[in-house]
């Protein structure tokens, strides 16, 4: 298996993006036709809405999953990491999960067991989940065959 490096899916955050501008402007338009005694600085208000899906970008950008020497790691956090390495090898069961919303677009979620104490990992909104689950798989099958 080569080295790779995954990151969930822009797919929602785009998708988020493109709502809370749309009701951003729709809402400035109503202050405008609406209400022209208000201050100028409550046109600004409704920017407000874009908070959310910065927050989701910010959190997307912190989770990072890595196939490295047979091994997977799974790092999160922004100021304070968490970074999580399983060997492929110990890879018991891989889940897919995908909402409808998720299989409309192409994402899902990816669910790993592991043998020992450290148990489960998971990542949100992968694209391409199955094809990330059989790669992780066939990784898997070729740390247990002997050599």
């Amino acid at each position: 298996m080569e080295d790779r490096t995954i990151h969930p899916s822009m797919k929602s955050v785009r998708a988020a993006y493109l709502f809370a501008f749309a009701i951003a402007l729709a809402a400035m338009w109503a202050i405008y036709t609406y209400e022209s005694d208000w201050p100028h600085w409550t046109y600004l208000l409704p920017l407000c809405l874009v908070l959310v899906p910065l927050k989701m970008h910010l959190q997307r950008r912190m989770v990072v999953l890595r196939f490295h020497d047979g091994h997977l790691t799974l790092e999160t956090g922004f100021l304070s990491r968490t970074r999580r390495t399983v060997d492929m090898a110990k890879i018991q069961d891989v889940t897919v999960r995908q909402t409808f919303g998720q299989r409309l677009m192409g994402v899902g979620d990816l669910m790993l067991e592991s043998a020992g104490e450290s148990g489960a990992m998971g990542i949100r909104n992968l694209d391409g989940p199955r094809e990330i689950a059989d790669e992780i798989l066939a990784g898997s099958n070729k740390s247990h065959r002997p050599l």
